[in-house]
């Protein structure tokens, strides 16, 4: 489903793609950057007329002038003004070398063995020498493909699952996206026996079936947020990470500017179970602290001392 709106960071990287792609083709339709980019048409005219806007500050010129002619036929195309461009704007070094282990990640994961798209991406960026990342996914490749595939038909899907807290349960869910978040998939989709969407950790699954039950029409005009936890709503956690850790404020809304202290990412993100916040702290063994509230502070102490005992009981 594409996005109908978009944060500033968004549009902006929206709109420097745009510019690389209208420069190297010239004029493309609405629609079809559209549907390259999977968010909506209005999205698009909002990125275009932020690139036409542009100025340079010591100057009264604009960096690109809007064809509006073809733009009222659907059409994005653009002349150079102040920006000095005559082509595609080139990756710094810096950039390729992060996309290369971006990709190199990817192919290590098994659902990705063989993807052409894939391997031309790698090829092109083969002049950064970087190092091999290998992923080890604990999720089922069977069972992504399961998900994929009722994705692609929209069929309603059903399984078992423990969450956050271990409690264990039956779910009937439209599943609408699969996401890739550090090397955890995570299922996004309309619960019917919640009647919310949800986000679902696919390695917390059992038992999963496609059914032959297309997806609900109210599942299909879902909007999908970008965090993996929720919306933004619910209590405020002030959290100190070290750099390893920093994924955690990828898998939360996060609360105001997410800044570097002392060498360690600072900030606030929001949960909607206090309680649930404490196994995420953990798994980081001592990487993220919880400054505030004591509430969740309180809960990490809980939940580390229960962890401890049980290994103590193993050891025994």
């Amino acid at each position: 489903m594409p996005k109908q709106e978009i944060d500033g960071d968004g549009l902006f990287n929206l709109a420097l793609a745009i510019v690389g792609l209208v420069l190297k083709s010239g004029g493309i339709k609405t629609s079809e950057l559209a549907e390259h980019f999977a968010v909506s048409e209005k999205v698009i005219q909002k990125a275009v007329f932020a690139i036409t806007n542009s100025e340079d500050l010591t100057s009264p010129q604009s960096h690109f002038y809007l064809n509006y002619d073809a733009f009222e036929e659907g059409i994005v195309d653009f002349s150079v003004g102040g920006a000095n461009l005559e082509q595609t704007p080139a990756l710094s070094r810096y950039q390729q070398t992060s996309l290369a282990i971006g990709l190199e990640y990817l192919a290590s994961l098994e659902e990705f063995e063989g993807n052409k798209a894939l391997s031309e991406l790698r090829a092109a960026l083969s002049g950064e020498v970087v190092n091999r990342v290998v992923a080890r996914p604990s999720v089922d490749v069977d069972e992504l493909e399961i998900l994929r595939q009722a994705i692609l038909e929209q069929k309603q899907v059903q399984f078992d699952y423990i969450n956050q807290l271990g409690k264990k349960s039956q779910r009937r869910v439209d599943p609408l996206r699969i996401d890739l978040v550090g090397n955890k998939h995570y299922l996004r989709g309309y619960c019917l026996d919640s009647e919310a969407l949800r986000t679902f950790r696919i390695e917390r699954t059992s038992n999963l079936i496609a059914t032959e039950t297309t997806i609900s029409d109210l599942a299909k005009n879902e909007v999908i947020p970008d965090e993996v936890y929720g919306t933004g709503e619910g209590e405020l956690v002030e959290l100190i990470a070290e750099n390893q850790a920093g994924e955690i404020f990828w898998n939360f809304p996060v609360a105001g500017p997410v800044t570097k202290k002392d060498g360690k990412i600072h900030g606030f993100i929001k949960v909607g179970n206090i309680a649930a916040i404490a196994r995420h702290v953990v798994r980081y063994g001592g990487a993220v602290e919880v400054v505030a509230p004591d509430s969740a502070r309180q809960a990490v102490r809980e939940f580390a001392a229960k962890s401890l005992e049980g290994t103590q009981v193993a050891d025994e």
